[in-house]
């Protein structure tokens, strides 16, 4: 494994990031579904619930992602599995714009999603510009 990863993934700042965006997208899916459960928006016919319940799951799939480059074995893996974590932060995007054609008023909670992501993206680049093998 390269040593320029830490084993300890918990401590990158670019993890704590995905945390905090799976929490805010947790957050608005709860507020925007009247607090169901991830399982039961999935199958809702209400679009908003539906929607709210894919941010949910979409968010969820950024820690791991970035777990995974950090201990990917060479630089062709981490790269892609960095590509695999910016299409997951691409997908956050436009599902916050569905959101808001589904009728959300609340457009300022998605506005700070979409800070975030853009944020974590920034982040994500930095981070691999740094820990080019």
């Amino acid at each position: 494994m390269d040593s320029a990863f830490p084993n300890n993934t918990y401590h990158l700042p670019v993890y704590r990031k995905a945390l905090e965006i799976f929490k805010i997208s947790r957050a608005i899916a709860a507020y925007f579904s009247d607090d169901k459960h991830v399982i039961e928006m999935g199958f809702s016919a209400n679009p908003q619930h539906f929607q709210a319940g894919t941010l949910v799951t979409e968010s969820l799939q950024l820690a791991p992602g970035i777990a995974s480059a950090a201990s990917a074995p060479n630089s062709d893996s981490r790269l892609q599995r960095v590509k695999n974590i910016r299409a997951v932060a691409k997908n956050l995007k436009y599902l916050c714009r569905k959101l808001e054609t589904c009728g959300v008023k609340e457009v300022e909670f998605l506005n700070l999603l979409r800070k975030e992501i853009h944020l974590f993206d920034k982040m994500v680049s930095d981070w691999l510009q740094n820990h080019k093998a």
